[in-house]
Protein backbone atom coordinates (compact mmCIF):
# COMPACT_ATOMS: atom_id res chain seq x y z
CA UNK A 1 0.00 0.00 0.00
CA UNK A 2 1.40 3.43 -0.95
CA UNK A 3 1.01 6.17 1.63
CA UNK A 4 -0.42 9.52 0.56
CA UNK A 5 2.34 12.00 1.28
CA UNK A 6 3.29 15.64 1.15
CA UNK A 7 6.98 15.36 1.97
CA UNK A 8 7.20 18.86 3.37
CA UNK A 9 5.00 18.04 6.34
CA UNK A 10 3.06 14.76 6.54
CA UNK A 11 2.12 11.32 5.23
CA UNK A 12 -1.05 9.29 5.76
CA UNK A 13 -1.87 5.60 5.40
CA UNK A 14 -4.69 3.13 6.13
CA UNK A 15 -4.83 -0.60 6.83
CA UNK A 16 -7.27 -3.30 7.97
CA UNK A 17 -6.94 -6.46 10.05
CA UNK A 18 -5.30 -7.41 13.36
CA UNK A 19 -1.99 -5.65 12.59
CA UNK A 20 -3.61 -2.58 11.04
CA UNK A 21 -2.23 -0.02 13.50
CA UNK A 22 1.36 -1.10 13.10
CA UNK A 23 1.03 -1.34 9.33
CA UNK A 24 -0.62 2.06 8.87
CA UNK A 25 1.67 3.88 11.30
CA UNK A 26 4.84 2.38 9.83
CA UNK A 27 3.65 3.13 6.31
CA UNK A 28 3.07 6.77 7.18
CA UNK A 29 6.34 7.18 9.13
CA UNK A 30 8.42 5.45 6.43
CA UNK A 31 7.07 7.86 3.80
CA UNK A 32 8.51 10.89 5.63
CA UNK A 33 11.84 12.42 4.62
CA UNK A 34 12.97 12.62 8.27
CA UNK A 35 11.96 11.46 11.74
CA UNK A 36 8.37 12.14 12.80
CA UNK A 37 7.40 14.93 15.16
CA UNK A 38 3.89 13.58 15.79
CA UNK A 39 1.95 10.42 14.91
CA UNK A 40 -1.86 10.39 15.04
CA UNK A 41 -3.84 7.15 14.63
CA UNK A 42 -7.54 6.40 14.74
CA UNK A 43 -9.05 2.91 14.89
CA UNK A 44 -12.45 1.32 14.37
CA UNK A 45 -13.86 -2.16 14.93
CA UNK A 46 -13.03 -4.97 17.38
CA UNK A 47 -9.44 -4.23 18.40
CA UNK A 48 -6.80 -5.40 20.87
CA UNK A 49 -6.05 -1.99 22.31
CA UNK A 50 -2.88 -2.95 24.17
CA UNK A 51 -1.37 -4.36 20.99
CA UNK A 52 -2.53 -1.34 19.02
CA UNK A 53 -0.91 1.25 21.29
CA UNK A 54 2.35 -0.67 21.43
CA UNK A 55 2.46 -0.86 17.63
CA UNK A 56 1.72 2.86 17.44
CA UNK A 57 4.45 3.76 19.91
CA UNK A 58 6.97 1.48 18.19
CA UNK A 59 6.30 3.11 14.82
CA UNK A 60 6.52 6.61 16.32
CA UNK A 61 9.89 5.94 17.89
CA UNK A 62 10.54 8.81 20.25
CA UNK A 63 7.86 11.05 18.74
CA UNK A 64 4.60 11.93 20.46
CA UNK A 65 1.77 9.56 19.50
CA UNK A 66 -1.94 9.95 20.18
CA UNK A 67 -5.32 8.87 18.86
CA UNK A 68 -8.60 7.20 19.72
CA UNK A 69 -11.36 4.89 18.55
CA UNK A 70 -14.05 6.00 16.12
CA UNK A 71 -17.36 4.79 14.73
CA UNK A 72 -15.82 4.36 11.29
CA UNK A 73 -12.86 6.03 9.57
CA UNK A 74 -11.66 7.49 6.32
CA UNK A 75 -8.20 7.95 4.90
CA UNK A 76 -6.20 8.25 1.69
CA UNK A 77 -8.27 5.56 -0.02
CA UNK A 78 -11.77 6.43 1.21
CA UNK A 79 -14.06 5.11 4.00
CA UNK A 80 -13.02 2.27 6.29
CA UNK A 81 -15.34 0.42 8.68
CA UNK A 82 -12.60 -1.55 10.44
CA UNK A 83 -8.89 -0.98 10.85
CA UNK A 84 -6.68 2.08 11.28
CA UNK A 85 -5.89 5.38 9.60
CA UNK A 86 -2.65 7.08 10.60
CA UNK A 87 -0.88 10.34 9.88
CA UNK A 88 2.78 11.00 10.59
CA UNK A 89 4.05 14.59 10.64
CA UNK A 90 7.62 15.62 9.99
CA UNK A 91 9.67 17.45 12.61
CA UNK A 92 8.14 20.68 11.29
CA UNK A 93 5.24 19.78 13.57
CA UNK A 94 5.98 19.36 17.27
CA UNK A 95 3.54 18.20 19.92
CA UNK A 96 3.13 17.34 23.57
CA UNK A 97 0.46 15.11 25.07
CA UNK A 98 -1.12 14.91 28.51
CA UNK A 99 -3.94 12.80 29.92
CA UNK A 100 -6.46 13.16 32.72
CA UNK A 101 -7.76 9.80 33.94
CA UNK A 102 -10.97 9.08 35.89
CA UNK A 103 -12.13 12.28 34.23
CA UNK A 104 -15.85 11.77 34.82
CA UNK A 105 -15.44 12.73 38.49
CA UNK A 106 -14.99 16.36 37.41
CA UNK A 107 -14.80 16.88 33.65
CA UNK A 108 -14.10 20.60 33.87
CA UNK A 109 -11.18 20.20 36.24
CA UNK A 110 -9.85 17.26 34.22
CA UNK A 111 -10.03 19.23 30.98
CA UNK A 112 -8.22 22.16 32.57
CA UNK A 113 -5.52 19.98 34.12
CA UNK A 114 -4.50 17.98 31.05
CA UNK A 115 -4.62 21.06 28.82
CA UNK A 116 -2.34 22.98 31.19
CA UNK A 117 0.08 20.06 31.32
CA UNK A 118 0.20 19.60 27.54
CA UNK A 119 0.80 23.30 26.93
CA UNK A 120 3.56 23.37 29.55
CA UNK A 121 5.24 20.27 28.10
CA UNK A 122 5.24 21.79 24.61
CA UNK A 123 7.57 24.51 25.79
CA UNK A 124 6.44 26.94 23.08
CA UNK A 125 3.30 28.78 22.06
CA UNK A 126 0.75 26.29 20.72
CA UNK A 127 -0.93 26.86 17.37
CA UNK A 128 -3.83 24.62 18.36
CA UNK A 129 -4.92 22.07 20.91
CA UNK A 130 -6.50 18.75 20.00
CA UNK A 131 -8.94 17.39 22.58
CA UNK A 132 -9.76 13.67 22.57
CA UNK A 133 -12.71 13.17 24.90
CA UNK A 134 -15.57 10.79 25.83
CA UNK A 135 -19.17 12.00 25.59
CA UNK A 136 -20.52 8.99 27.52
CA UNK A 137 -18.90 10.25 30.73
CA UNK A 138 -20.87 13.49 30.97
CA UNK A 139 -21.46 16.77 29.20
CA UNK A 140 -18.63 17.55 26.78
CA UNK A 141 -19.32 21.26 27.33
CA UNK A 142 -17.73 20.89 30.78
CA UNK A 143 -14.58 19.38 29.28
CA UNK A 144 -14.28 22.14 26.69
CA UNK A 145 -14.85 24.81 29.33
CA UNK A 146 -12.00 23.42 31.42
CA UNK A 147 -9.69 23.29 28.41
CA UNK A 148 -10.59 26.89 27.52
CA UNK A 149 -9.75 28.05 31.04
CA UNK A 150 -6.25 26.64 30.60
CA UNK A 151 -5.62 27.53 26.96
CA UNK A 152 -7.24 30.96 26.88
CA UNK A 153 -8.82 32.68 23.87
CA UNK A 154 -5.67 32.62 21.71
CA UNK A 155 -5.44 28.85 21.19
CA UNK A 156 -8.01 27.17 18.91
CA UNK A 157 -9.53 23.95 20.28
CA UNK A 158 -10.42 21.08 17.95
CA UNK A 159 -11.19 17.40 18.36
CA UNK A 160 -13.95 14.99 19.20
CA UNK A 161 -15.28 12.22 21.39
CA UNK A 162 -14.28 8.58 20.98
CA UNK A 163 -16.66 6.29 19.11
CA UNK A 164 -17.26 2.57 18.79
CA UNK A 165 -18.60 -0.09 21.13
CA UNK A 166 -15.49 0.11 23.33
CA UNK A 167 -14.16 3.64 23.52
CA UNK A 168 -10.47 4.25 24.10
CA UNK A 169 -7.94 7.06 23.96
CA UNK A 170 -4.35 6.41 22.89
CA UNK A 171 -1.33 8.34 24.14
CA UNK A 172 2.37 7.45 24.01
CA UNK A 173 1.93 3.68 24.31
CA UNK A 174 -1.11 3.61 26.59
CA UNK A 175 -4.83 3.03 26.04
CA UNK A 176 -7.28 4.50 28.55
CA UNK A 177 -11.01 4.97 29.07
CA UNK A 178 -12.83 7.57 31.18
CA UNK A 179 -10.06 9.95 30.17
CA UNK A 180 -9.31 13.21 28.37
CA UNK A 181 -6.25 13.53 26.16
CA UNK A 182 -4.89 16.95 25.26
CA UNK A 183 -2.41 17.29 22.39
CA UNK A 184 -0.72 20.69 22.16
CA UNK A 185 0.53 21.28 18.61
CA UNK A 186 2.97 23.76 17.10
CA UNK A 187 3.68 23.91 13.38
CA UNK A 188 6.31 25.81 11.40
CA UNK A 189 3.65 26.35 8.75
CA UNK A 190 0.17 27.81 8.98
CA UNK A 191 -2.71 25.99 10.65
CA UNK A 192 -6.41 26.52 10.10
CA UNK A 193 -9.64 25.11 11.51
CA UNK A 194 -13.07 24.91 9.94
CA UNK A 195 -16.36 23.87 11.51
CA UNK A 196 -19.60 23.29 9.61
CA UNK A 197 -23.02 21.85 10.30
CA UNK A 198 -26.36 21.97 8.56
CA UNK A 199 -30.06 21.78 9.35
CA UNK A 200 -33.48 22.98 8.27
CA UNK A 201 -35.78 24.27 10.98
CA UNK A 202 -39.18 22.69 11.56
CA UNK A 203 -42.12 23.91 13.62
CA UNK A 204 -41.81 27.02 15.79
CA UNK A 205 -39.28 28.15 18.42
CA UNK A 206 -39.93 26.92 21.96
CA UNK A 207 -38.64 27.44 25.49
CA UNK A 208 -36.90 24.69 27.42
CA UNK A 209 -38.76 24.97 30.69
CA UNK A 210 -37.25 22.14 32.75
CA UNK A 211 -34.00 20.22 32.39
CA UNK A 212 -31.54 18.24 34.45
CA UNK A 213 -28.10 18.13 32.88
CA UNK A 214 -28.50 16.53 29.46
CA UNK A 215 -32.06 15.40 30.26
CA UNK A 216 -34.79 17.70 28.89
CA UNK A 217 -37.95 17.11 30.91
CA UNK A 218 -40.29 19.87 29.73
CA UNK A 219 -40.59 22.13 26.70
CA UNK A 220 -43.12 24.96 26.81
CA UNK A 221 -44.31 23.54 30.13
CA UNK A 222 -45.28 20.18 28.57
CA UNK A 223 -43.56 16.77 28.41
CA UNK A 224 -40.49 17.17 26.21
CA UNK A 225 -41.04 14.11 24.00
CA UNK A 226 -44.61 15.14 23.23
CA UNK A 227 -43.59 18.62 22.10
CA UNK A 228 -40.55 17.35 20.19
CA UNK A 229 -42.61 14.89 18.11
CA UNK A 230 -45.30 17.47 17.52
CA UNK A 231 -42.85 20.11 16.28
CA UNK A 232 -41.06 17.80 13.82
CA UNK A 233 -44.33 16.53 12.34
CA UNK A 234 -44.75 13.18 14.11
CA UNK A 235 -47.50 14.03 16.59
CA UNK A 236 -49.54 10.99 17.58
CA UNK A 237 -47.17 8.45 16.03
CA UNK A 238 -45.94 5.60 18.20
CA UNK A 239 -42.22 4.73 18.06
CA UNK A 240 -40.45 1.92 19.84
CA UNK A 241 -37.08 2.89 21.32
CA UNK A 242 -35.05 1.77 18.29
CA UNK A 243 -37.37 3.58 15.90
CA UNK A 244 -37.23 6.72 18.03
CA UNK A 245 -33.42 6.67 18.06
CA UNK A 246 -33.25 6.19 14.30
CA UNK A 247 -35.71 9.02 13.68
CA UNK A 248 -33.93 11.34 16.12
CA UNK A 249 -30.59 11.03 14.27
CA UNK A 250 -31.95 13.25 11.52
CA UNK A 251 -33.87 15.60 13.84
CA UNK A 252 -31.50 17.31 16.28
CA UNK A 253 -32.56 20.16 18.54
CA UNK A 254 -30.90 23.52 17.85
CA UNK A 255 -29.87 26.20 20.30
CA UNK A 256 -29.73 29.58 18.48
CA UNK A 257 -26.61 31.71 18.97
CA UNK A 258 -26.29 35.49 18.96
CA UNK A 259 -24.69 35.73 15.50
CA UNK A 260 -27.51 33.78 13.86
CA UNK A 261 -25.92 30.33 13.84
CA UNK A 262 -27.15 27.22 15.66
CA UNK A 263 -25.50 24.84 18.08
CA UNK A 264 -27.05 21.48 17.20
CA UNK A 265 -27.79 18.99 19.97
CA UNK A 266 -28.09 15.30 19.14
CA UNK A 267 -31.24 13.62 20.57
CA UNK A 268 -29.94 10.32 21.96
CA UNK A 269 -33.14 8.81 23.34
CA UNK A 270 -36.08 9.22 25.69
CA UNK A 271 -37.34 8.11 29.10
CA UNK A 272 -40.56 6.45 30.17
CA UNK A 273 -41.52 9.73 31.86
CA UNK A 274 -41.54 11.62 28.54
CA UNK A 275 -38.13 13.31 28.81
CA UNK A 276 -35.54 13.29 26.03
CA UNK A 277 -31.78 12.85 26.41
CA UNK A 278 -29.42 15.15 24.52
CA UNK A 279 -25.78 14.68 23.61
CA UNK A 280 -24.96 18.01 25.28
CA UNK A 281 -27.06 19.87 27.82
CA UNK A 282 -29.09 23.03 27.21
CA UNK A 283 -29.91 25.28 30.21
CA UNK A 284 -33.44 25.97 31.37
CA UNK A 285 -35.21 29.01 29.87
CA UNK A 286 -33.15 28.73 26.67
CA UNK A 287 -34.83 29.19 23.30
CA UNK A 288 -34.65 26.04 21.17
CA UNK A 289 -35.63 25.12 17.64
CA UNK A 290 -36.41 21.82 15.96
CA UNK A 291 -34.57 20.72 12.85
CA UNK A 292 -34.22 18.17 10.09
CA UNK A 293 -31.05 17.10 8.28
CA UNK A 294 -30.98 17.12 4.47
CA UNK A 295 -28.77 14.70 2.48
CA UNK A 296 -27.46 17.24 -0.04
CA UNK A 297 -26.75 19.77 2.68
CA UNK A 298 -24.88 17.13 4.69
CA UNK A 299 -22.57 16.58 1.73
CA UNK A 300 -22.11 20.31 1.20
CA UNK A 301 -21.31 20.98 4.86
CA UNK A 302 -18.39 18.54 4.80
CA UNK A 303 -16.81 20.48 1.96
CA UNK A 304 -17.66 23.77 3.70
CA UNK A 305 -15.69 22.71 6.77
CA UNK A 306 -12.65 22.04 4.59
CA UNK A 307 -12.99 25.36 2.73
CA UNK A 308 -13.18 27.22 6.06
CA UNK A 309 -10.02 25.50 7.31
CA UNK A 310 -8.14 26.27 4.10
CA UNK A 311 -9.35 29.87 4.22
CA UNK A 312 -7.69 30.22 7.63
CA UNK A 313 -4.27 29.25 6.21
CA UNK A 314 -3.67 32.78 4.96
CA UNK A 315 -3.24 31.81 1.32
CA UNK A 316 -1.12 28.71 1.90
CA UNK A 317 -2.08 25.47 0.19
CA UNK A 318 -3.21 22.63 2.49
CA UNK A 319 -0.46 20.05 2.97
CA UNK A 320 -2.37 17.81 5.40
CA UNK A 321 -5.77 17.63 7.08
CA UNK A 322 -7.34 15.85 10.06
CA UNK A 323 -11.15 15.61 10.17
CA UNK A 324 -13.52 14.92 13.07
CA UNK A 325 -16.94 14.05 11.63
CA UNK A 326 -20.11 13.32 13.59
CA UNK A 327 -21.16 9.66 13.84
CA UNK A 328 -24.79 10.83 13.75
CA UNK A 329 -24.15 12.34 10.33
CA UNK A 330 -22.64 9.01 9.28
CA UNK A 331 -25.83 7.16 10.26
CA UNK A 332 -27.97 9.75 8.51
CA UNK A 333 -25.95 9.41 5.30
CA UNK A 334 -26.26 5.59 5.16
CA UNK A 335 -24.96 4.52 1.75
CA UNK A 336 -23.96 8.11 1.01
CA UNK A 337 -20.85 7.89 3.22
CA UNK A 338 -18.47 7.50 0.23
CA UNK A 339 -20.04 10.60 -1.33
CA UNK A 340 -19.37 12.64 1.80
CA UNK A 341 -15.77 11.45 2.01
CA UNK A 342 -15.31 12.29 -1.66
CA UNK A 343 -16.74 15.78 -1.08
CA UNK A 344 -14.33 16.34 1.82
CA UNK A 345 -11.24 15.08 -0.01
CA UNK A 346 -12.13 16.88 -3.26
CA UNK A 347 -12.43 20.15 -1.35
CA UNK A 348 -8.78 19.78 -0.29
CA UNK A 349 -7.66 20.15 -3.90
CA UNK A 350 -5.94 18.07 -6.56
CA UNK A 351 -3.69 16.31 -5.87
CA UNK A 352 -5.29 15.51 -2.53
CA UNK A 353 -2.92 16.06 0.39
CA UNK A 354 -2.66 13.50 3.19
CA UNK A 355 -5.96 13.31 5.08
CA UNK A 356 -7.36 11.12 7.83
CA UNK A 357 -10.69 11.32 9.61
CA UNK A 358 -12.93 9.48 12.02
CA UNK A 359 -16.56 9.56 13.05
CA UNK A 360 -16.98 10.86 16.59
CA UNK A 361 -19.72 11.00 19.23
CA UNK A 362 -19.45 14.75 19.76
CA UNK A 363 -17.07 17.32 18.31
CA UNK A 364 -14.89 20.18 19.55
CA UNK A 365 -14.41 23.41 17.60
CA UNK A 366 -13.56 26.68 19.36
CA UNK A 367 -12.17 29.69 17.54
CA UNK A 368 -14.06 32.60 19.09
CA UNK A 369 -15.77 32.86 22.44
CA UNK A 370 -15.70 30.33 25.24
CA UNK A 371 -18.04 27.74 23.70
CA UNK A 372 -16.71 24.92 21.55
CA UNK A 373 -18.81 21.81 22.18
CA UNK A 374 -20.55 20.58 19.02
CA UNK A 375 -22.95 17.90 17.80
CA UNK A 376 -23.68 16.95 14.17
CA UNK A 377 -20.59 18.90 13.07
CA UNK A 378 -17.63 18.38 10.76
CA UNK A 379 -14.40 19.83 12.16
CA UNK A 380 -11.38 20.09 9.86
CA UNK A 381 -7.84 20.96 10.94
CA UNK A 382 -5.64 21.94 7.98
CA UNK A 383 -1.85 22.29 7.96
CA UNK A 384 -0.19 24.58 5.44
Amino acid sequence: MRAATTKEIAAAAAASGPGAVGEACREAVDALPDDPGLVLAFTSGDRDFEVDVQEMADAAGGATSAGMTGKGLFGPHGPLDEGCVAMAFTSQVSAAVAVAEEASGDLRTAGQACTSEALEKLGADADLLLLLIDSTRGDIADTVSGAYEAAGPGVPLAGGAAGGAEKRHFHNGRATSDSIVAVAVRSEGATGMGNAQTCKTRGTPSILTRSNGRLVEEIDGRPAEEVYLEQIGFAGLAFDDDEFETMAITHPIAQPELHGDFRLRHVLGRTEQGAILLGTGIPESAVIEFTELDFDELLASGAASVHAAIGALGGADPKAAVVFDCAGRRRALHEGIPEEVEAITAALGDPTPPVIGLYTHGEVARLQGAKGDRNHAVVTVAFG
